[in-house]
């Protein structure tokens, strides 16, 4: 899952991440000052949440139309 995040972190990809309280943040993930947590850039703000906190990651690549 980890792993999933450092990918998306490094190509500057679009993740969804749902958190153990069911809470589901859509956005650019960005390392944290923490290393326990990682920030998460929304449309409308910065969420930070911690790594221990989060149930399931999914990357949303955007794929390109001709």
């Amino acid at each position: 899952m980890l792993k999933e995040l450092q990918i998306a972190i490094a190509k500057q990809q679009q993740v969804s991440v749902r958190t153990k309280d069911g809470t589901i943040t859509v956005g650019i993930p960005k390392h944290s000052i923490d290393p326990k947590r990682v920030k998460i850039h929304t449309q409308n703000e910065v969420v930070s949440v911690q790594l221990n906190e989060i149930n399931h990651i999914m990357r949303i690549i955007g794929l390109a139309v001709k």
